[in-house]
């Protein structure tokens, strides 16, 4: 798996939360509040994805515990995300995403994610199926 660990400063997708006890788990309401941060920032990050935005909607579909490293709370996550023209029934691009949800030292917040490049590629999929009509 290709490690991408976004900078909490450069993209601010740090959720803050008051009174967690201990890392939420992966299909948990604050990591899929955080993990649709990360997906609405890889649409504003890249060029296409800027314009594609307006014209799709996505689904973290599928959300898997991989593993659970007890010792430092850090949860290894997979999923799928899907991602469809909106008004259209053709078939949405999906593509595996892997994650990890672990605690950290900040005064901002008290998790954060870390993924692969999964993100990237289904919203470059998306762009090209957009672009080739969308079937």
């Amino acid at each position: 798996m290709i490690r991408v660990i976004r900078s909490v400063g450069a993209f601010g997708l740090l959720l803050a939360l008051s009174g967690c006890t201990g890392t939420p788990g992966c299909s948990s309401g604050d990591s899929q509040d955080l993990l649709g941060d990360i997906i609405e920032e890889a649409f504003e990050r890249s060029a296409y994805g800027k314009e594609l935005r307006p014209l799709v909607e996505y689904r973290v579909r599928s959300i898997q515990t991989v593993g659970h490293d007890k010792d430092v709370d850090r949860y290894e996550c997979a999923a799928t995300l899907e991602i469809s023209l909106v008004g259209s029934n053709a078939k949405p691009v999906s593509q595996d995403i892997e994650y990890d949800v672990y605690l950290i030292q900040d005064d901002e917040a008290d998790f954060e994610i870390s993924f692969d490049d999964g993100v990237d590629t289904a919203i470059s999929n998306a762009a090209l199926r957009k672009a080739m009509g969308w079937r």
